[in-house]
């Protein structure tokens, strides 16, 4: 399911193949940020919460989007 199309009941699953490529960015750029010195706590921490911000940001555009969607005047 596109994630433009569901409804907020319903929970969003990526396609295994883009959850494979996103997982693997994320495992090259932990080792990269190892090698320069971070703990993998520190990295660790620090993703969920940029991934939380990201989220909000996210859901922040949306209703914007949806508030000025409901804001237009509609053609009959």
């Amino acid at each position: 399911m596109d994630m433009r199309t569901q409804t907020p009941d319903e929970p969003y699953e990526p396609p295994p193949a883009h959850r494979f490529r996103v997982e693997a960015a994320m495992l090259e750029m932990i080792e990269r940020l190892q090698e320069e010195g971070l703990s993998r706590q520190e990295i660790a921490l620090i993703l969920a919460d940029a991934a939380d911000e990201y989220i909000i940001i996210l859901a922040n555009m949306t209703a914007e989007t949806q508030s000025e969607q409901q804001a237009r005047p509609r053609h009959q």
